[in-house]
């Protein structure tokens, strides 16, 4: 993607928007309104940046389970066939959307801080790591307030970003300069502008600073308040003495929260006069519900959410949870899908990304479990699919689609009732007969073949019962082996790269050894094993030369946990079925 872009912008046509070059001016930001979050100023005079609006309960909740509730979900990549796209988890971008976004930080906390920044100052922008191929391979984060969008002479938008790491006085060596191909932008809400969301903090700055205010307020209120429910009278005036000493004894006794409530002892004519919650305390009340209740409802957050539970009732909320996940989860995730599909796949592949939110029914089992029965009875999904989903494995039987019996397969005739069968003329009926008055003839060539066909039949199921969990074994040691050599970056690292077989040992000697005993030989089976493990990784050391070519050597390995697999269980079953393969002359006795 790169390389082919850089030869279309400097050899290609002139971009259609530089006749319109005169609309922006050269050098300056393509939108200044949205990138001056940082003096965002509220009428209350607090400055509201994005550490203080997370001060906000209703801010920091709100940004919270937004971010946190997209961060965990499946980021898939689908490869698009003629049957439809299938999921493939072996695809690099899937390790670096998944797993690890940058040596730095894992994809889940890339994630979180995304769309917190987005979600806050209306973009995120992260740089994209190449390999020499232009394939994606890191995605480091960027400060939002350290980006700024510029257009150039061709009035084609561009990236600037402050380094920090110049001190002189010129700024063209304290900037650099990224084109929109090295940048994943995750862009929020926008305007009529196009390029750059809206902050959040900007636009909503005033209620922000509000909420920050009653905040404030309530807590200096319960902290320095002196108020146990009354008021103290007495007749006459205090000296300024006596009157100290009455306010700080008062103080002392009844003042913060930790001692509201204590009984007053008064003396010298004190008396004392309960308070009634006043109309300003309702006020305040109800203007710490609207803060919170504008605040969610500008971030599509239903209010149940976060913390106003009045007037709801539980089918209430679960249809406002329905609309969170359909409006707002749903329109990020379809902005971070966007972008990874534009940036971060080649152009030409024949791929897409897609962020799953099947997890979010995993807490729900009933639900889940009810949306399954539905799914095979309908012939959407396979038990086998299924069983994948839940982290189970494969049965037999389990791939085929099931469909209702008033239903036929697409462009199948509905079969025929079929007819009771005639008797035969030269057949007599059945009678009942006492077992002991039938005697069997008993063919002994036929039973030893019986035998041995029954015996092949039980070894046959018994290989295809742990095909699945072998298979899987080699997948999952394949794909760990996969991420540890696209991280290298040394040829003479990967010179001294010795293949681990303990992990797939440990993944696979239970169920060898119990395969070897189903077939006889349990001894047998584990020799086979450890035979097998020691030629897959001398294949995976032949396979891996030039870090150049590592790339395709990795992509070559597709088919190879289903070619290790099967010769893996075709040693076991001749090692136990059949004379030995791997016994040597050594170990033979002369004297048998």
């Amino acid at each position: 993607m790169a390389l082919i872009d850089i030869l279309r912008r400097y050899l290609g046509p002139t971009p259609p928007r530089s006749d319109f070059e005169d609309t922006v001016p050269i050098g300056q930001p393509t939108s200044g309104s949205v990138q001056s979050y940082v003096q965002s100023y509220s009428y209350t005079g607090e400055s509201i940046t994005p550490a203080r609006a997370l001060e906000a309960p209703t801010v920091f909740a709100c940004v919270r389970l937004i971010a946190s509730s997209i961060s965990r979900l499946d980021w898939q990549v689908l490869r698009e066939t003629p049957e439809g796209k299938v999921a493939d988890s072996e695809h690099p971008l899937y390790n670096l959307l998944n797993y690890e976004a940058s040596d730095d930080i894992g994809a889940i906390q890339w994630r979180e801080m995304a769309l917190t920044s987005a979600l806050l100052t209306g973009n995120f922008y992260a740089y994209i790591h190449r390999d020499k191929a232009g394939r994606p391979v890191a995605l480091e984060p960027l400060r939002s307030d350290y980006v700024a969008m510029y257009r150039d002479g061709d009035n084609q938008p561009y990236y600037q970003v402050w380094t920090g790491k110049y001190t002189g006085k010129n700024e063209e060596k304290a900037m650099r300069r990224f084109r929109g191909y090295d940048m994943f932008h995750l862009v929020g809400p926008t305007t009529f502008e196009g390029m750059l969301g809206v902050p959040f903090i900007h636009q909503m700055r005033d209620l922000i600073g509000l909420e920050l205010e009653v905040t404030e307020y309530v807590t200096r209120f319960f902290a320095q308040g002196a108020v146990p429910g009354g008021v103290l009278k007495m007749p006459g005036r205090l000296s300024p003495e006596a009157s100290k000493r009455l306010r700080d004894a008062w103080q002392a006794a009844h003042g913060g929260a930790s001692r509201a409530g204590r009984v007053a002892v008064l003396e010298d004519g004190l008396t004392y006069e309960p308070i009634t919650p006043t109309a300003r305390d309702n006020e305040l009340i109800e203007m710490r519900k609207y803060c919170r209740q504008q605040i969610a409802a500008a971030l599509g957050v239903p209010a149940h959410k976060v913390g106003d539970t009045e007037s709801q009732s539980y089918s209430s909320n679960e249809q406002a949870d329905a609309e969170f996940v359909k409006h707002t989860l749903a329109g990020w995730a379809a902005r971070l899908e966007q972008e990874a599909s534009r940036k971060l796949l080649q152009r030409g592949e024949r791929y897409c990304t897609r962020i799953n939110f099947d997890s979010l029914l995993r807490a729900d089992m009933s639900t889940r479990y009810a949306a399954y029965a539905v799914a095979v009875t309908n012939g959407i999904l396979t038990p086998n699919e299924i069983r994948a989903r839940e982290g189970l494995p494969a049965v037999e039987g389990g791939d085929s689609i099931r469909l209702p019996m008033n239903t036929e397969a697409p462009g199948q005739p509905a079969p025929a009732p079929s007819e009771p069968a005639a008797p035969s003329d030269g057949v007599p009926p059945s009678v009942d007969v006492e077992p002991e008055a039938v005697a069997p003839s008993v063919d002994l060539d036929a039973q030893e073949d019986a035998d041995a066909f029954n015996a092949a039949r039980a070894a046959a199921s018994a290989m295809a019962a742990v095909r699945p969990a072998v298979e899987g074994a080699f997948r999952r040691h394949l794909q760990r082996v996969s991420d540890y050599l696209l991280k290298q970056r040394t040829q003479s690292k990967l010179d001294k790269w010795e293949p681990p077989i303990d992990c797939i040992d440990d993944d696979l000697r239970a169920t060898v050894r119990t395969l070897g005993g189903l077939l006889g030989n349990e001894e047998r089976a584990t020799k086979a094993l450890d035979a097998a493990l020691l030629r897959h990784a001398r294949h995976l050391r032949s396979a891996v030369t030039a870090i150049g070519t590592l790339s395709e050597t990795i992509d070559g390995w597709r088919d190879l946990p289903q070619l290790a697999a099967d010769e893996l269980l075709e040693m076991v079953r001749l090692e136990t079925t059949h004379a030995p393969l791997l016994e040597t002359t050594t170990n033979a006795n002369p004297e048998a």
